[in-house]
């Protein structure tokens, strides 16, 4: 064989070799177990300035992490003079203190001058949480969940290759800004049973959520909640107002049978909405489901799926 074919076959195979899988385990910057609380969160224990470890709840629609009240109290951390930011939650919104944490440890990652907003902490939310790693921590990776072994990996932005990869789809989100602040998060296009519907990327639900204008596109499978049941927010709770059953949720190229949707009226909706159109929001509840890579960088998800679980077939 000569030469110049050897190495155009040792080229292909090592270009092979690459896409057959995706980010390797020991190039993690971080490896650090997760659970999932009951309220659906994905949760991390973090150390603050040395102390804890403290639980933080990861959520891709927060644009700015938080700390509960308590805990700042706790460690005798101060708020910044004169500084307040505007925090729409999920199901509230208000103007919250600032306060700066000299370092926040999450296994060997330290992030240093952390600003968090301060919320008031309640009973319920401090079952699960004592605060929210939100995108102004989680953008500075990319960030890989194993569902296999419930294992969060942080890995530096440019260990992610450029091209797709063999088993995983990419899944494109779109950073747009939201409210007065200038801050972006992150949304995709998806489909519910073959209707077209904007959705928001939202770790920090932990449950599929639909707006009434998205219950009234689909028009079907729609029964009411009853009184009592509530969907819970860091900074308040909400009624549920009904629910949804959807055959089929796409996006891009990955598909979901079978999810329920809660159909409730939330602060969110009116400070990410454009106009009075369909909207969802698509959390932990459904890509908790599969290992998933969420590449900033390149604004896209990576989410690893079988052939019997694409929507449509691979070109």
């Amino acid at each position: 064989m000569n030469r110049w074919l050897t190495w155009t076959l040792l080229a292909l195979s090592l270009l092979l070799h690459g896409c057959a899988s995706t980010l390797q385990e020991k190039d993690a910057l971080v490896a650090t177990p997760y659970r999932v609380a009951d309220n659906g969160l994905i949760v991390v224990q973090a150390h603050i300035d040395g102390r804890g470890p403290y639980r933080f709840a990861l959520d891709t629609g927060a644009s700015i992490s938080v700390l509960l009240d308590v805990v700042g109290d706790e460690l005798g951390l101060t708020d910044v003079p004169g500084e307040t930011v505007v925090i729409h939650g999920l199901v509230a919104s208000g103007i919250y203190p600032l306060l700066e944490i000299a370092q926040v440890g999450l296994g060997d990652e330290d992030w240093i001058n952390a600003r968090f907003a301060v919320v008031p902490g309640r009973a319920d939310s401090r079952d699960h949480f004592d605060g929210i790693l939100g995108i102004d921590y989680l953008q500075r990776y990319a960030v890989g969940f194993s569902v296999t072994d419930q294992v969060l990996r942080l890995y530096s932005p440019d260990a992610v290759a450029k091209r797709s990869y063999k088993g995983w789809t990419p899944i494109p989100i779109e950073p747009a800004p939201v409210g007065d602040s200038g801050a972006s998060l992150y949304f995709l296009s998806a489909s519910i049973d073959g209707q077209s519907v904007r959705a928001l990327f939202d770790l920090g639900a932990g449950r599929n959520i639909m707006n009434w204008q998205a219950a009234s596109a689909l028009n079907s499978n729609v029964s009411k909640a009853a009184a009592e049941e509530r969907l819970s927010g860091v900074l308040d709770s909400a009624p549920i107002l009904a629910w949804f059953r959807a055959g089929e949720v796409t996006t891009a190229r990955v598909r979901w049978q079978d999810e329920t949707f809660v159909i409730a009226d939330l602060d969110i909706f009116a400070a990410i909405m454009r106009g009075d159109s369909p909207f969802l929001v698509l959390g932990a509840g459904l890509f908790g489901q599969r290992d998933f890579i969420i590449d900033f960088a390149r604004q896209r998800l990576l989410v690893r799926v079988s052939m019997d679980e694409l929507a449509e077939p691979l070109p």
